[in-house]
């Protein structure tokens, strides 16, 4: 039941990590966003850094962010940059060059250190470099405008609900309207 884990882990990040953060529901979408944005680039290696940099630029919560920098990790890189890939080459009128962009998965996929792997990963992206830009600009810059608005909303209703939920005053034990007793004020 992996998909439960799955999906357990993501609710309690969702709950804790996004809607319970001590910020504005502004900055908390924002830094949402921009995680979002930056996941969708083909910046593998710098995305945390690019996330937080951008976040400090636009003063969006930091925190919220980087971890969806993970997305775009060696299992998701291919699937999310060749449909990017695609997405460029049709704005710019290009046919999709299927062998160019199979070099850059390999490369993604390819064994050996960190440093290696990212050499291997810039050198074949050279070959699609501005279609891979644009499409990924153009699904990272409409997945963060939905994300925020989404996570905004999301924080506002989530921060309304538990207020009304968990912040009631006590049950009445007496009318609110007449002086409580002494022994009432004991108890």
């Amino acid at each position: 039941m992996p998909h439960r884990y799955v999906t357990r882990r993501l609710k309690q990040f969702f709950i804790y990590r996004v809607l319970h953060v001590d910020d504005t529901p502004h900055r908390i979408a924002l830094g949402f966003a921009i995680g979002i944005f930056i996941s969708w680039t083909p910046t593998v290696g710098f995305q945390m850094l690019l996330t937080v940099a951008m976040a400090a630029l636009l003063r969006a919560n930091k925190v919220v962010g980087v971890p969806l920098a993970w997305i775009s990790n060696p299992v998701t890189i291919p699937g999310i940059f060749s449909f990017n890939y695609g997405i460029g080459a049709m704005l710019l009128g290009l046919p999709y060059n299927f062998e160019e962009f199979s070099q850059f998965a390999q490369a993604a996929m390819s064994a050996g250190g960190w440093i290696e792997r990212l050499h291997a990963l810039w050198q074949a992206m050279m070959s699609i470099f501005w279609p891979l830009w644009l499409g990924s600009v153009t699904i990272g810059l409409g997945l963060a405008a939905i994300s925020y608005f989404a996570i905004r909303y999301a924080v506002v209703r989530y921060r309304r609900w538990h207020l009304e939920h968990h912040h009631k005053a006590p049950h009445k034990t007496h009318d609110v309207r007449q002086p409580a007793t002494e022994k009432e004020e004991d108890s």
